[in-house]
């Protein structure tokens, strides 16, 4: 299934909403890209390619005809809410590692025009389709790079030039057959913190497990995604802080699941929900065997819960919604970058 349309469409809203956030990347090395209502932005639109600059980071995303959209629900850990994401994948290439540092040449393909006689590097962190990358004038990490040279940046030397890299603060730049995302916000000492805003993670233990995704994500084998959509929680703000349930973000992420939800999604989803409004006993259902299933069934009765009340489905969650919500480990205890 290709790009369409109303793909096409989906793209452009969302990018027109600085409620919502994107990412390019894979597991442990991602770029991601937001902005602030009041935040100053160059809307660009060239050849179908929509690109959106601000002072600390920019995106452009390059239309394709063999893009799947895959949307999907995410469970939260709390035991009440629900978040939203949407993968835009591609086909799984014939070769996934990288594993080298690599330098690029001047970055022609540069976002802004003064940045593309910066020197550009493949970290050798990416998997698959996506490269994560640094771009730098800076001449003693631009000598520490190429010292670095088909070696790994996690090798006894790619510590050492870690050091360079922090004291030269490159731009980020994360790559894909579909989007660039560039940021030029700060690089936070150890033991800092991500600022708020665009900014990157390079987490090794993660990029150890060479998945091209988490695993608590949903996407079709044979399908890597190239980029990500994370649409605001109805259930939270920007800083992902609880607030009043949204329901217009809400019926806005239905639009999308009714063209992109999964098969597996739509069965268990209609399984649960026909099951409740028969008066069905939930110890006779016959509870999802997968793992996203039970995801996709307890995120089911939530909705419901939101809904039609607490006591319509009270039983169903006691029975089935009490465990914790699956999840990746704890990224923020890593190495940002």
């Amino acid at each position: 299934m290709g790009t369409s349309l109303i793909d096409q469409a989906l793209i452009n809203q969302a990018l027109d909403d600085v409620r919502h956030g994107w990412s390019v990347g894979t597991f442990g090395a991602i770029g991601e890209f937001m902005r602030d209502a009041d935040e100053a932005v160059e809307d660009r639109r060239v050849g179908g390619a929509r690109t959106l600059v601000t002072s600390r980071a920019a995106l452009r995303v390059t239309p394709r005809d063999d893009v799947r959209v895959v949307a999907y629900d995410t469970l939260a850990s709390d035991g009440e809410t629900w978040g939203q994401a949407v993968a835009f994948c591609l086909p799984v290439p014939p070769c996934m590692d990288q594993g080298a540092v690599r330098a690029l040449g001047p970055d022609h393909d540069a976002i802004r025009p003064e940045d593309r006689s910066a020197t550009l590097f493949d970290l050798g962190v990416g998997r698959g389709h996506v490269r994560f990358c640094a771009r730098t004038r800076d001449a003693a990490l631009i000598a520490a790079l190429t010292d670095l040279e088909g070696q790994s940046l996690f090798s006894a030397a790619g510590a050492a030039a870690m050091t360079t890299v922090l004291a030269a603060q490159p731009h980020r730049v994360v790559t894909s057959p579909l989007a660039r995302v560039e940021v030029y916000a700060p690089i936070p000492q150890p033991g800092g913190k991500s600022p708020d805003g665009p900014h990157t993670h390079l987490l090794p233990k993660l990029i150890a497990a060479e998945r091209t995704h988490a695993a608590n994500a949903p996407i079709p084998a044979g399908l890597q995604p190239v980029l990500m959509l994370h649409p605001r929680s109805p259930w939270r703000d920007a800083m992902g802080l609880r607030t009043s349930f949204d329901p217009g973000l809400d019926q806005a992420f239905e639009t999308i699941l009714r063209d992109h939800a999964l098969a597996e999604d739509r069965r268990v989803r209609a399984a649960v929900e026909a099951a409740v409004a028969a008066g069905e006993p939930p110890e006779a259902f016959a509870w999802p065997d997968t793992r996203r299933g039970r995801i996709q069934a307890r995120i089911t009765l939530r909705r419901l819960a939101r809904n039609h009340g607490r006591r319509s489905v009270s039983a169903w969650r006691t029975l089935y919604d009490h465990e914790t919500a699956d999840a990746e480990p704890d990224e923020e205890t890593a190495l940002h970058a």
